[in-house]
This record gives C-alpha cells, structure tokens and sequence, in this order.
C-alpha cells in the first residue's frame, strides 16, 4: 500500500488495498517486483450510506535503479486530447499537481498519453524514441491503460485490467492460454523498460 501511495500516479488515498501473487526478480543490478492489486476508496452519500469506488485494479510493478531522477514524471492515459483533441491539452495543463505538461514529438504517443513533469528536460530524456514505441505498441496491442512514474529511484508501472483479478489463475489456463499470454506481455513491457532505461545513461545522476 505504502509503494502504491508514493508512486504519485493516483489521486486518492486507498481505503482497501488487496494484493495477490507478489513476484521479485532482479534485472542485471535492477529490482523489479511486481502483484496484481486492487485499491478503493469509500464514499459516504447524505444518508450515510457507503460506496466503494475502485482507484486502480490490475498489476502494479516498482523496479529500484539503486540511482536517482533528477525529477518526477509521470505518464497517463490521455482521455482529455482522445475525447476533445486540441481543446483537451487546456484541461490537461489544469493538471498541475503533478507539474508542467511535457509536450513530446511523437504524434501517436500524444495522442494515447499525457505527460507531466516538474523537470522537463529529464522528462524527454527518459521517454526516449524507443521507450515511447515500446509503450504505444503495448497499447495498440493489448487496449489496456497504461500509467508511469520516474521519481527518486524508482519507476512505477500500472497496468489496468478490467477483468476480475485474485482468480486461481493457472488452474484456468490448463485449458486456456489466453492469460498466460497476456501476463507475457505485460510483463514484457515493464521488463523493457527497465532495460531501456538502464542503457540510457543520460538520464542518471552522477554520483
């Protein structure tokens, strides 16, 4: 819960937060951990009646460079430019709690997410060509949401699911191969960013 708290990327506050199936590895000199989890807050109406509300459900990775950003970025789904195209970047500067709007090159990438930053050069850094394809090409693949943090020394990686989460999962898949395959490439995608990271030198703090 503590993790999901500092990765900055949501706005509220868990008031449940359920975790299952929790993996560590490490990648050359890199931790990465990762677990599906299910975070919700609650609500009260007039008549005192409760609500819960989901903040995020899916899997959630944290990887440790063991070396620090200068800055915090953050990458999110962009409903505001898909639903109301140009009209949509005024709403997306009113995002502030997270920093400046990072405008970027690439058009498809733009177009799918929205990036906020209190350094801006570190930002373009960090979301290399190569970094921004591998994540647009997750997205076309697989049409889940996507969010991302760079602070401190850690990334953090959302990965949404609509379906239900906390299943007996690999007793499904003797006759379904379906979720393996999706698991593959999630995890796929934050194992690559990791890797693209760890060879983008620029990035990095010297210390």
């Amino acid at each position: 819960k503590e993790e999901f708290i500092t990765s900055m990327i949501f706005t509220h506050i868990p008031d449940i937060h359920r975790g299952d199936d929790f993996v560590e590895e490490t990648i050359g000199k890199t931790n990465i951990r990762f677990s599906e989890i299910h975070s919700e807050y609650k609500t009260r109406d007039s008549k005192s009646r409760t609500s819960w509300n989901t903040i995020f459900k899916g899997l959630f990775f944290i990887s440790d460079f063991n070396k620090n950003f200068n800055g915090e970025t953050f990458v999110l789904p962009d409903t505001a430019e898909k639903l109301l195209g140009n009209l949509g970047t005024f709403f997306q500067k009113a995002n502030s709690s997270k920093g400046q709007l990072v405008k970027l090159e690439d058009p498809e990438f733009e177009k799918e997410f929205v990036v906020y930053s209190n350094n801006q050069v570190e930002a373009r850094y960090i979301l290399s060509t190569s970094l921004m394809k591998r994540i647009v090409d997750f997205k076309k693949k697989t049409d889940k949401k996507v969010y991302l943090s760079f602070a401190g020394s850690k990334i953090h990686v959302a990965i949404s699911y609509s379906k239900d989460l906390f299943e007996p999962r690999f007793f499904r898949t003797i006759v379904d191969f379906t979720p393996v395959f999706e698991y593959y490439q999630d995890l796929a995608l934050a194992i690559g960013i990791v890797e693209d990271l760890n060879l983008n030198l620029r990035i990095w703090t010297k210390e």
